[in-house]
């Protein structure tokens, strides 16, 4: 989370915001709910065009990837947002429940600087890892 000062000088924090990628509405419901009753920002793009619409108009804190998606995958949103410079060191977790990963793609996706994590994931993790993301 940022810090900015309000007028009256008081420090007041910023709420991260949080980018969910991911095409099953439940996840997303699920997700969207736990992130926001504890203090974050949430914004939802179904598939990775739109979810690079997002980045750049939303700027968020961290996102949360599904591996796949409707047209490109999880991989190709990563390959496109890491070749545009001001976004090559956002915070990325791929959150999947494709537990049978080719052992290229899992390459592929950390030499992208994201992290892999299975679905389901509890709130506790949930949590954890988006604080792990924001912390860096």
């Amino acid at each position: 989370m940022t810090t900015h000062v309000s007028p009256a000088g008081v420090a007041a924090r910023t709420p991260a915001t949080i980018l969910i990628v991911e095409d099953d509405p439940g996840t997303v419901a699920v997700f969207g709910e736990i992130l926001q009753r504890n203090g974050y920002d949430v914004c939802v793009a179904p598939d990775a065009e739109s979810g690079l619409r997002e980045v750049e108009r939303v700027k968020p804190s961290a996102v949360l990837l599904d591996l796949r998606l409707p047209l490109a995958d999880g991989v190709e949103f990563l390959r496109q947002l890491r070749a545009d410079a001001p976004q090559a060191r956002m915070p990325i977790a791929v959150v999947t429940g494709d537990y049978f990963l080719e052992e290229t793609v899992g390459r592929e996706i950390q030499a992208l600087g994201a992290r892999v994590h299975f679905k389901p994931l509890w709130e506790e993790d949930l949590l954890k890892l988006v604080r792990e993301l924001l912390d860096g």
